[in-house]
Order: structure tokens, then sequence, then C-alpha cells
């Protein structure tokens, strides 16, 4: 059962006040009274009963508006934006005032815990990338190389008929090795680390255009990427391989172009495609939107997506005042 608002309970108590009150009166005053006299008393009653409900009615209600005002305020707070603080109406009670201001602290005290907390999420992930490459390439890929000399020296001594699939275990093993040196790069970029975001990301482009069989463009700035800092050079190298991904998994697209702009205090990041499109609205979880959404936001900037069924698909990344 649904429970009446503060403001229909305040309303109903003094409506019940009020007419107990005039009952009381009216009954006091008809001792003794002519019966004529009495009911035009009576009527003169009921009309300024009525008249006082409405006019309290009234006025609580303006005494209230600020709380309700309040209250939808907080209903509209988005958690996912960099500032989730809604416009709220200036109050002009001294309780609602206060009630605000403790709203305020409140979203303060969240988005400060968030972000530390997705801070910490965010390095760890990315120290576990680290490691796990490292394990890939110093340890798997050696095991890989030890196993592919010792193929070699076996095969040199082997018979013609073992000999065969001994080379050909060898190329399943150079396979094999070609693939965890390719994780061990989308894990945690060399480029990234000895020659920037610039060149990380056309290293990324080119091999996702070439493995994915796709015309994949670039359009990066000669000069300025360096300004970013490690963070929002992570978030943008890991928004453009997700974007990548996703591509390749479930767009059907033929062409990509991946552009990052420079503005005044700024950097856009946007990738594009002419595949399938969706519903952003209705989009899967497996497409990843709302990671990269949540990287945009540690990084101080936010992610927009633009697409329809069959119109392709685009996603963007601002970060800085071009957020």
């Amino acid at each position: 059962m649904k429970r009446p608002t503060l403001l229909t309970q305040v309303l109903a108590v003094n409506a019940l006040l009020i007419t107990a009150t005039v009952f009381a009166a009216s009954v006091a005053a008809s001792l003794h009274s002519d019966p004529i006299i009495e009911r035009k008393r009576f009527l003169v009653l009921v009309a300024a009963l009525m008249a006082m409900v409405l006019v309290n009615g009234w006025l609580l209600r303006r005494r209230f508006a600020p709380l309700e005002e309040l209250i939808d305020a907080m209903e509209r707070v988005d958690f996912g934006g960099r500032d989730p603080r809604a416009a709220i109406p200036t109050a002009n009670v001294e309780e609602v005032a206060r009630l605000h201001r403790a709203f305020d602290r409140m979203l303060e005290r969240l988005e400060a815990e968030r972000d530390r907390t997705a801070t910490a999420v965010l390095k760890a992930q990315e120290g576990e990338r680290a490691r796990l490459a490292r394990d890939l390439h110093d340890e798997a890929n050696q095991a890989l190389t030890g196993v592919l000399l010792r193929l070699e020296a076996t095969a040199q001594d082997a018979p013609p008929a073992l000999r065969a699939e001994l080379r050909e275990t060898q190329g399943v093993a150079t396979q094999a090795m070609g693939e965890l040196v390719r994780l061990a790069r989308e894990l945690r970029p060399v480029a990234l680390d000895d020659l920037g975001l610039g060149a990380a990301l056309r290293t990324q482009v080119d091999e996702f255009g070439r493995r994915a069989g796709l015309v994949t463009t670039l359009s990066i700035p000669l000069a300025g990427l360096e300004d970013l800092d490690a963070d929002e050079q992570i978030v943008v190298y890991r928004i453009v391989q997700e974007g990548l991904s996703n591509v390749a998994r479930h767009s059907g697209a033929r062409t990509v172009r991946v552009d990052v702009e420079r503005l005044s205090g700024g950097t856009v990041v946007r990738l594009a495609d002419d595949g399938t499109g969706f519903t952003p609205s209705a989009a899967v979880s497996g497409l990843g939107i709302k990671g990269m959404r949540e990287r945009a936001v540690l990084a101080g900037g936010r992610f927009y997506v633009d697409s329809a069924p069959g119109h392709g698909t685009t996603i963007e990344l601002r970060l800085g005042q071009a957020a």
C-alpha cells in the first residue's frame, strides 16, 4: 500500500483540527439559538472551513515545493558523469537548504571515493597486464624457443618420414610464438612505453587492419600527444583497442577510421566504422561500452556513442577542456 505524502499527512491533520475546532464552536454557539439563524451560521462556518482548508493547502504546497524540487533533482543525478550533481533550485527554506548542502557533501564524498577506487582498480589492471605480458615474453616465449631448437636438432638426425612431421610441428610452434608475442603487445604495448602514444596507435591500427583484412585510416597530430599524462595515454590506447576489437567482432565493417585531434586544452579521439551499427540504448554488455565510459571518467573525460542499425558506429572520447 502506497504511503501518503508528507504534504497530504500535514494537510489532513490540519483539516481535522480546523474541522473539530469549528464544530465545537458551532455547537457552543447553537445552544439556545434560533433555528433559522443557526442554519445561516452553519453555512457561514462551512464556507469559512472550506476557505481555511484551501488557503492552508496552498500555503503548505508552497512551503513544501522546494523539498519536492530537491527530491526531483536527487532522482535526476547521473552517477555515470564526471560531475554527478544535478541542478538544484535555490532553496528559500533553511531546512531544505541544509538538506541541499548535505546532499552536495555526500555526492562529493561519493565522487572522491569512486575516483579513488576506480584509479586503484585500473592501475591494478594495468599492473596485472604488464606482469602477464612479461611472463608471456620471458617464460612462455623462451620455453617455445627451446622447443623449436630441440625440434631443429632432432629433425637433422631424424629419418625422412619423421623429419616432415617435425618440420610441421616447428611451424605450429613458430605460429604459437607469434601469437604469444601479439598477446603480450596487446596486454602491454612496448611502443607505448618506448616510443609514445602516437607510435603505439599507428602500430595498433596497422596491425588490426592487416589481421582483420579491413581498410584502416589513422589521423593523428604531429605533436602534442606527449603532453597527455600517463593515465590519459593509457585511456586513449585502451579505448581505441576496445573499439577496434568491437569492430572486428560485431560490426561487419569494411573500413575503419581513427582520428585524434588536439584542441585548445583538450583532446578528442574518434573511431568510426561503416558496419551494421546498433541501438546504443539496447547495447549488450559484450560491447564493453560501460568499461570504456568508466575509463574516460577516470581520466576526467567523457565518452559518447553514436550508432544506428545500418548506419555504422562512431565512438568518441573527449579529454581535458574538450570534455
